[in-house]
Order: structure tokens, then sequence, then C-alpha cells
């Protein structure tokens, strides 16, 4: 492991459903240290931390490649503002405009308001089976399937295929050689298969620093800006496919109707912006410590992962 020491000032203790500002937060070599010894026996199979311009951890348990489940979501998101920036679509269209209409089960005026947007922001107000379940644009709830409508719809606007685009947007300005599509055996309603992402820790790190640093060269500063910021009033933990740290309260995907109170990642900075994936698979970036973590899990079937966030949280900010 490389790290480097970097001093702040101890903080206070939190409660359990805290924040914490950047300002408090303690980052030194052995909360580093402590932090990477939990996530070593925590079934972690790949740990990066980079901050700034320094690669603090870069942890190697499991060699290869693995599939990151909704961490996929980050980059689609940002694939979509990538395109939007090239004139290539609008994140208000109806994505009946890109799929053709009658491509869910809902009214004809309902489908016309589901955009881009909406679906980005899981407000689409369908259950599974593209039925109405809740408004269109209001209810919140974690949409999966209709989410992998969305990639095809990319695919229509832009001409590639999913690969082709993330290819020559993302993964080959970035060096992101490590990541790719494969396809799932689960089906969409349409009989479609569904895409996961096989990435490492070290290709989302360099994803999550280009997220840190705005977009750089690669994405729209604006939309990169607008990561995580409230997309309903139902969950303003989340936006655009991102948590967010700051919100009072949030609802969890398959708990949608439990409202939770405090941040997504008790313990972190409240500026944290994450993309999660099953299996605690995670992608945090950090303003406020010019931070970027990721993590991949070692694919053990059957069993129930460890909590990783708010223990991994805790140990990172020492006391």
């Amino acid at each position: 492991m490389r790290s480097r020491s970097t001093c702040r000032a101890a903080s206070p203790a939190l409660g359990d459903n805290e924040a914490v500002s950047g300002a408090e937060f303690s980052l030194t070599a052995a909360s580093i240290a402590g932090a990477v010894a939990f996530a070593r026996e925590a079934g972690t199979g790949q740990l990066a931390m980079v901050q700034g311009d320094q690669v603090v951890v870069d942890e190697v348990y499991e060699d290869e490649a693995v599939d990151v489940y909704a961490v996929q979501k980050g980059l689609v998101s940002v694939l979509f503002a990538i395109a939007a920036h090239r004139g290539l679509l609008r994140l208000d269209d109806p994505v009946s405009h890109h799929l053709g209409p009658g491509w869910t089960h809902l009214p004809p005026q309902a489908e016309l308001r589901l955009t881009i947007r909406t679906v980005l922001n899981m407000t689409t107000g369908m259950d599974d089976e593209l039925r109405p379940s809740g408004e269109v644009g209001v209810t919140w709830r974690y949409d999966n399937v209709t989410y992998n409508y969305l990639k095809t719809a990319l695919e229509v606007a832009t001409g590639l295929s999913l690969a082709e685009v993330s290819d020559a947007w993302l993964f080959g300005p970035l060096g992101m050689g490590s990541t790719r599509w494969v396809e799932r055996s689960v089906l969409r309603p349409d009989g479609q298969a569904i895409t996961a992402l096989e990435s490492t820790a070290v290709d989302l790190a360099r994803f999550g620093s280009m997220v840190l640093q705005g977009g750089g060269d690669v994405a729209p500063r604006p939309y990169v800006a607008s990561l995580g910021r409230p997309g309903s009033l139902e969950n303003p933990a989340w936006g655009l496919c991102w948590w967010s740290n700051e919100a009072a309260h949030h609802r969890l995907p398959r708990r949608e109707s439990e409202l939770q109170d405090g941040p997504v990642v008790p313990g972190a900075p409240a500026d944290t912006i994450t993309a999660r994936g099953a299996a605690e698979n995670r992608l945090f970036v950090v303003p406020s410590l010019d931070l970027v973590v990721a993590r991949t899990v070692k694919p053990v079937s059957g069993e129930r992962p460890e909590p990783f966030d708010r223990p991994f949280w805790t140990l990172l900010n020492h006391r």
C-alpha cells in the first residue's frame, strides 16, 4: 500500500446518523491503514483511493474485473450528458422519441412525460412490467428495468453500440482498459438481455477522478456539478443516478415505502456523492477532501456481504 499522511483537526463524536463536514474530517496515514485493514477482511476484491493527483491506496486481492452492479448507473448518466452536449439528444426528450411510442403500458400522455431525465431520477411511475404504478415525474421507485431501456435509447441516438460509445467517450479517454459491458442472463420485458458492467477499482477511480475534477475534458461541467442534486421530493438523496450525502432523509431500493432518517452514508462527509452497487460495490467522490474511493467486492455466491460503508468511513475518519 502506498499512503501519505494528511493531518487535520480531530472532530467530535458523531451520532449514529450524521454526516461530517470536510473540515472536521481527520484523514491520516493511521486512519487510512485502519480502513484498509477493515476492507481487506470485509471481502473487498480491490480498493483504490486517490487524493488530488496522488494514488493513496491501490490494494488488489482479486485480480479480475467484476460486475459492479448499479455503480454502472453513475457512468451511464454521464454518457447521456455527453450525448446531450454533442447535440445527439436532449435530457428532456421523451424516451419514446428514441424507442418509439407504445414501448410502455402507460397511457400515451403519461408516456410522453417519461423523459430521459425522469428515468435517471427514477420517478418513472411504473412497475417492472412497465405498467402504471404511481405518478410519472413524482413517485420515486428504484426502477432498474426502465433504466436498462435507456441504454437502447442511447444507442439509437448515437448510432453506436453501448460498448462503442462507452469506449469512445469514457473508457478510452480515461484509460479504463479493464472495464467492459457483458450480457446478464436477466431479460427485459421485451426479451433483450440486461447488461452488466465489469470493472476494477482503479478504473472506477479514474472515472471518479474525472467527476471530482468537474468533468475535465471528458464531460460537461454543469451536468457533472449537478450529480446527486435532488431529483425528486420523495427521495432528495438521489439525482441523476447518484446518491447524495447531504439529504436529511432518503429512501432505499426495494424499501421505497420507508423514509430513512439521516444521510445515505453516515460518517462520510456531507458533500460525498456515491455510485452504489449491490454487494457493497462502491464509488465515492468527496470534493471537500479532494478524494475518490473505489471498492469492488470478491464474488462470493450465496453469501450476504458484510456492511461496508459505515465502518469504513468511521475508521477513515481518525479521531
